[in-house]
């Protein structure tokens, strides 16, 4: 590469859980130094770092794309003969629960979560026992593309020129919604499900203590049950682990 001016090239790649998200190349022009091992060992120690900010960057930029769709709520009403309305984003939310039936619009063949709320609001709507009469129409439910949808289901009042409809909104559920799986994926207590969410708003072991009214050592002894469980070392992990990741997954 002299004949272009170049006399020293450095080359590195990004790479993520063996993933590569990105690489640069750096160039010294003839008559300048060559890299010295500094700098090449600098490279080395923020290439990690680097290509999980690519990966971050990617799974957003992805994101993106369907933000109109995957972002705005979607509607359904159903009338009594079981025909559908439906919003503009509401097939695209369908479409991530299952694969749509050609005429699911008028045969009202919607997928099978839908239809376990349609059922659930029945059963608000017409109790059969106290169970019932506090059931409320609500599911979460993981699509598809692993993004996590919050669905809810009510009933118009009846008018003299209108018959009653059902009504369901599919949404997309907000991090608060979902961040509980990351515990619940490791079959932590409830007691150490509250350390854990004292450790993610900052507070110290001798806070927690106070916190929770018990001693600093049962503190570090949750501590390192959840730190076994989880499989991280250290408070930085455990937040990065239990409720970033999820975050994460939920984007992609």
């Amino acid at each position: 590469m002299r004949p272009a001016g170049i006399d020293d090239k450095m080359h590195a790649v990004f790479v993520d859980r063996g993933l590569c998200w990105g690489d640069i190349e750096l160039y010294r022009a003839v008559g300048s130094p060559a890299f010295t091992a500094e700098e090449v060992s600098l490279v080395r120690r923020i290439a990690p770092d680097v290509g999980a900010g690519l990966k971050i960057a990617a799974l957003r930029t992805q994101a993106d794309m369907d933000t109109l769709l995957d972002s705005a709520p979607g509607m359904l009403v159903i009338d009594g003969q079981g025909r559908v309305t439906t919003t503009t984003a509401t097939e695209h939310l369908l479409a991530s629960l299952a694969d749509l039936d050609p005429d699911w619009r008028e045969r009202g063949a919607l997928p099978v979560p839908v239809q376990v709320l349609l059922g659930m609001l029945g059963r608000a709507m017409a109790p059969a026992g106290s169970n019932d009469r506090n059931l409320v129409p609500r599911l979460r439910v993981r699509a598809r593309n692993g993004r996590w949808l919050s669905l809810h289901a009510a009933e118009t009042e009846a008018t003299p020129s209108r018959p009653a409809e059902r009504i369901v909104v599919i949404a997309p559920a907000q991090p608060q919604e979902v961040a509980w799986l990351g515990m619940a994926a490791y079959d932590l207590s409830p007691r150490e499900e509250e350390v854990v969410k004292l450790v993610v708003g900052g507070q110290t072991t001798r806070q927690i203590s106070d916190r929770l009214f018990i001693a600093e050592h049962t503190v570090q002894r949750h501590l390192s049950n959840i730190f076994e469980k989880v499989g991280v070392r250290g408070r930085r992990a455990l937040v990065k682990q239990v409720f970033v990741e999820q975050m994460l997954s939920n984007m992609n």
